[in-house]
């Protein structure tokens, strides 16, 4: 539930809901949907490491993601401008980040820590 909270106040384009008891359902949902990751690979029979966690998570949390979208009041993801980065040597313009976008980056985000979390915790 922590991981989906930090990406959700990563990302500007996600609005999360102000009654508390919808914005616990919304982690709720998306966590569920991170735990199912382990029992899908095994079902499919594909052996589970970091490449297959985090690509099975993208995949299931952009599906949450579009749920949330459609289904849970007070949960809205919206078109934002990213103001662009500059690192030096690395220079990042300004874009639009389209709804779309914004979830494949914030699930991709949230599998990335999910599945970095699931192979420290199997290599402890």
């Amino acid at each position: 539930m922590l991981v989906s909270y930090f990406i959700f106040t990563l990302f500007k384009g996600i609005v999360l809901p102000i009654n508390t008891l919808y914005l616990i359902a919304s982690l709720l949902v998306l966590s569920i949907g991170m735990l199912m990751v382990s029992p899908i690979l095994k079902f499919l029979t594909i052996k589970e490491n970091f490449i297959t966690t985090i690509l099975m998570s993208s995949l299931i949390c952009i599906g949450m993601f579009f749920l949330l979208d459609f289904f849970m009041t007070g949960f809205y993801i919206e078109a934002y401008t990213f103001e662009g980065w500059d690192l030096g040597s690395l220079i990042i313009n300004s874009f639009e980040m389209t709804p779309i976008i914004t979830m494949v980056f914030a699930s991709v985000s949230a599998s990335f820590l999910g599945s970095l979390l699931f192979v420290l915790e199997k290599s402890s």
